[in-house]
């Protein structure tokens, strides 16, 4: 078993010799490297706003409640302002800040059961 031994280790040996890169080879390719790292480290210049402004608005999390925040706003804005008031018992159309609009004042005519 020694002898197994002593043998693969002189194999081994004679391995690591045998194909060792010269020391100018190795010395050039750590000058790339150097120069590469230093070209990458370079400062990119000044960030794009948004990302300035994404930290302000929480991160995913700010931006989904803000966005959540939108939709509701533009939902009760549009669809159902007239709905809101009467939950709130008129405060808003006795304050002015809901209107209702005709939107077809003379068509009324073309309507089922109205004067015409």
């Amino acid at each position: 078993m020694t002898d197994d031994r002593d043998e693969i280790e002189d194999i081994l040996a004679a391995a690591r010799d045998a194909n060792r890169p010269s020391d100018d080879l190795v010395a050039r390719v750590l000058a790339d490297a150097a120069a590469v790292q230093a070209a990458s480290s370079a400062p990119a210049g000044r960030p794009a706003r948004w990302r300035l402004a994404w930290p302000a608005l929480g991160g995913w999390l700010g931006a989904g409640g803000l966005a959540a925040a939108a939709a509701a706003g533009l939902f009760i804005g549009v669809a159902a302002p007239d709905r809101v008031d009467s939950a709130l018992g008129g405060q808003l159309s006795a304050l002015g800040l809901v209107q209702t609009d005709d939107l077809l004042p003379g068509l009324a005519y073309l309507l089922p059961g109205e004067g015409g």
